[in-house]
């Protein structure tokens, strides 16, 4: 991934926002997908899909956790996303088709949130998230 001196900023910045609150912004992307594509509850045995619900707070909160561990190592996105691709040491076992459904849910979420989310912002962050897609979906093929 090539990312301009910019890019890699606005991923800074973005990832604080996201490390204050990786709870709520994580269960509010979730929410989305759920809501945006259905389907997507398949993989999940939750009574609570909305952003209130705690299995969806503490799943999104672990997903958010990873962007962040992700933007702030930029140069090693595989050896930083295990602790995603592994749950209790076991390969996680999701279909790598939502990754890029969540990505946009998140990419909203923040767009929602965050009135300084500009277009060069929105493509850094847009970036960093194919990629983490990119990287998790080579650990299922």
């Amino acid at each position: 991934m090539i990312l301009s001196e910019i890019e890699k900023q606005k991923i800074g910045k973005i990832a604080q926002v996201l490390a204050k609150s990786p709870e709520a912004f994580g269960a509010e992307a979730l929410a989305r997908l759920f809501v945006t594509h259905p389907g997507s509850k398949s993989y999940f045995d939750y009574k609570d899909y909305s952003a209130a619900g705690a299995k969806v707070q503490v799943h999104g909160g672990k997903v958010i956790r990873a962007v962040v561990k992700a933007a702030e190592h930029l140069d090693d996105l595989h050896s930083h996303l295990e602790g995603l691709a592994l749950i209790h040491g076991k390969k996680l076992l999701v279909d790598p088709q939502n990754f890029p459904m969540l990505s946009e849910c998140i990419i909203v979420t923040l767009a929602t949130h965050l009135a300084d989310f500009c277009p060069a912002t929105h493509c850094a962050i847009d970036k960093l998230l194919s990629a983490i897609c990119q990287e998790l979906s080579s650990r299922y093929r």
